[in-house]
């Protein structure tokens, strides 16, 4: 429920808002966002911290830009680095299907 934001029924009231309110990313060296397409369980947008075109229609849409906003306004611009990855799965199954397998190699694959 948390990370779904369905853990309180105001959107400003869950704890991933009130978690992006809290000071932290401007304290590291680098903060570094890698996100990949093929990753179908963390949304490409969100690995970034983008806001997407969908949150326009979106009733929570203006919440999700407060939560961008504070997460990465106090972070310096050269500091921030995102990446995008494209995991060569040669195997076609459910996994890769449903993005579970770029997911699992987020948390694998070594030089990430």
């Amino acid at each position: 429920q948390q990370l779904t934001m369905a853990d309180a029924k105001d959107p400003r009231e869950t704890l991933m808002y009130k978690m992006s309110q809290t000071k932290g990313l401007e304290f590291f060296k680098a903060v570094v966002l890698v996100s990949s397409y093929q990753d179908q369980y963390a949304p490409f947008d969100s690995a970034r911290i983008e806001i997407s075109s969908r949150a326009e229609g979106d009733p929570s849409g203006e919440v999700y830009r407060e939560m961008a906003q504070a997460l990465l306004q106090p972070v310096e611009h050269d500091k921030l680095f995102r990446f995008d990855v494209n995991f060569k799965i040669p195997e076609k199954n459910l996994d890769t299907f449903i993005g579970r397998a770029a997911h699992i190699q987020f948390l694998e694959c070594q030089p990430l």
